[in-house]
């Protein structure tokens, strides 16, 4: 599902002419496909795709944004529209009628808020790129059970414990981005800039602009350690509770999930420092904490709605609808 939109222009109009002028939009691409995003205070979610057709009698210019797009996303994908009938006339047809616009409404989020929720909607497609991996592995179980009674890991048993470095990585990634969209926008940015100890090549990758400053900010602290992670966040918002939130109960459980996250956080360190792989820890066992870790890492941004008065995302699609569709 999306919105989709296809202007239809005259035979006679030249690839070089479409294409020069379609790059001149701000796309990137050759050929006949072609796509837009732009890192401009995180209006961007998904950016546009577009894609040109040839025929004897017509070309034809697609363009498209997911159902999940953001206001930004659209209202582009509208201007593009515009802009080539503009250009090189013809007509278009959208989901709403021959030469109708997309309907967008308004938007009144804040580039914070965008950050965040953009971090937030990653997550869903890294938890599923590990379960999808998980699911597609098996071994047989009197195999694996005659490797274990000597001591040896089993093929399925070891993938288990290495998940634990992608889901590590999944949660190191989400506070980072978090924290980044958090400081660029925060009263509290030059305090935690020049306190910072920051790595002197990361530096010269922000002079070459590879990164911005508040990247390598975020590249200097350690996000693979839940406590400090709590530490951190906490010299920006004194009301941001990371630990607390993620200390609540959770479905009459003795471990919180600030335990969960801290365990696989430590699992991770032990596999990767000190090749330690637990032979107990199964797919079972691995899945269970990736829906936990999910879980977490919603609360935590539920948490940021709260503090900031955000607008929720829908709990039940895990998306931001727009209200015109």
């Amino acid at each position: 599902m999306g919105y989709d939109a296809t202007n239809y222009l005259s035979p006679d109009i030249s690839k070089k002419e479409l294409a020069d002028f379609i790059k001149s939009l701000g796309y990137s691409g050759k050929g006949t496909n072609y796509y837009f995003f732009k890192n401009d205070d995180y209006k961007y979610l998904c950016g546009v795709s577009l894609q040109i057709s040839r025929t004897d009698n017509s070309i034809s210019v697609y363009t498209r944004t997911p159902i999940y797009c953001s206001f930004y996303d659209l209202e582009f994908q509208n201007s593009t529209i515009r802009k080539i009938k503009k250009q090189f006339g013809g007509y278009f047809i959208s989901e709403n009628g021959r030469n109708r616009y997309f309907i967008i409404g308004t938007d009144n989020t804040t580039p914070p808020e965008r950050g965040c929720y953009a971090a937030h909607e990653r997550l869903s497609n890294r938890f599923n790129e590990l379960l999808f991996l998980l699911d597609n592995v098996n071994q047989d179980y009197n195999q694996a059970e005659a490797m274990e009674s000597f001591g040896i890991p089993s093929s399925a048993t070891l993938l288990s414990n290495l998940s634990t470095t992608y889901l590590s990585s999944i949660i190191e990634n989400y506070f980072r981005d978090l924290y980044v969209a958090l400081i660029k926008y925060s009263d509290k940015k030059e305090k935690i800039i020049t306190t910072s100890n920051i790595n002197k090549y990361d530096l010269f990758e922000v002079s070459e602009g590879k990164l911005t400053i508040e990247d390598s900010v975020a590249l200097s602290k350690s996000l693979q350690n839940i406590r400090k992670i709590d530490s951190y966040f906490r010299d920006i918002n004194s009301k941001i509770d990371i630990k607390g939130v993620l200390s609540k109960p959770y479905h009459r459980r003795k471990e919180t999930l600030f335990q969960t996250v801290e365990r696989v956080l430590e699992q991770r360190h032990s596999l990767v420092h000190r090749l330690n792989v637990d032979i107990s820890y199964k797919k079972e066992n691995v899945i269970s904490d990736i829906k936990s870790i999910q879980v977490a890492l919603d609360r935590v941004y539920e948490h940021l709605c709260s503090i900031y008065n955000w607008t929720m995302i829908n709990k039940k699609t895990n998306r931001i609808q727009l209200k015109n569709k």
